[in-house]
């Protein structure tokens, strides 16, 4: 009996739901950092066995949305929960009150009525003890709500530890069905798109708490060719898009300094995924409120 089905993570920002999705695929799907928002769009980590294919979705952190960036992230959210066989509810263990933004999400994962999975996550960072008082908590209250936990699994992905298990319940509440992608697939995104979030994540490990939430990534050209001694070169130009001027000096830094501090770590990252040599070129434009702005956002939607 072969499974296949879609499982979306969803958890307030910093749960560990990239992370989580990573380890699962091994491989670097999703971007990293210990910034909010930083998942801006659901990505699919594909992960193919003999006996199923799990495709998980990584979803933007809950959050209250500010502007139309936010909205849409949400809602990507909300469809992602929609259309899945199977939903994982990732909570930080360190950080697990349940807020509005929690109550709000956990009543629509009940109102889809499919298999929830409450995933405990940071385990290592909290005693023991702390552990069935959050089990507790969370239980009590999507009970009050109608609904129950198929699993309530206490794991840490730093540590490697409850993965296994987690797995297994997932693959026991899956449908029956044939293969969706090939067994080579790990991801629904390209290599582009890749090497965007590659570079979004270096600058937003890099920049002051203020700038990030305001910057995206466009590469303008991303061209494989031959050098003079017929070795694979990428060149790849992208746009580091802010939203103010006073920004882009800090992006840019002193000297230059920041950006090619930004493009040299995302160059070693993007040649790791391409395994051939990369061209990297960098610029900082300035689009004021392009948050708001339908026609930056539209590649973002698109995604939903």
């Amino acid at each position: 009996m072969f499974k296949t089905g879609y499982i979306t993570v969803v958890g307030k920002p910093n749960a560990g739901k990239s992370t989580l999705v990573n380890k699962l695929v091994g491989f670097k799907v999703a971007i990293t950092t210990p910034k909010p928002q930083t998942t801006r769009f659901n990505i699919k980590g594909i992960i193919t066995s003999e006996t199923s294919q799990m495709i998980y979705i990584d979803t933007p952190g809950v959050h209250k949305s500010e502007n139309k960036l936010g909205k849409y992230m949400m809602e990507g959210v909300v469809s992602s929960i929609n259309t899945v066989d199977v939903i994982i509810y990732l909570v930080d263990a360190s950080k697990p009150k349940i807020d509005k933004a929690n109550e709000e999400i956990i009543k629509k994962v009940v109102d889809t009525g499919k298999p929830v999975i409450l995933g405990i996550n940071k385990i290592d960072k909290i005693e023991k003890s702390r552990i069935l008082e959050i089990m507790s908590e969370y239980n009590d209250y999507i009970q009050s709500l109608g609904g129950s936990f198929k699993e309530i699994i206490p794991i840490s992905v730093y540590k490697n530890d409850g993965i296994d298990e987690l797995i297994k319940y997932v693959e026991k509440y899956l449908p029956e069905g044939e293969k969706i992608y090939s067994d080579d697939d790990i991801t629904d995104i390209t290599q582009r798109e890749l090497a965007e979030e590659i570079i979004r994540e270096k600058a937003l490990n890099n920049l002051d708490e203020e700038v990030p939430h305001g910057i995206k990534v466009e590469i303008e050209k991303f061209k494989l060719r031959q050098n003079k001694n017929n070795q694979n070169v990428y060149d790849i130009e992208a746009n580091i898009i802010c939203e103010k001027m006073s920004h882009k000096g800090i992006i840019i830094g002193k000297s230059g300094n920041m950006l090619k501090k930004i493009g040299s770590s995302a160059r070693v990252d993007i040649e790791r995924m391409l395994e051939d040599k990369v061209n990297l070129k960098l610029w900082v434009k300035v689009r004021e409120k392009w948050q708001q702005n339908e026609m930056y956002l539209k590649n973002i939607k698109s995604k939903y």
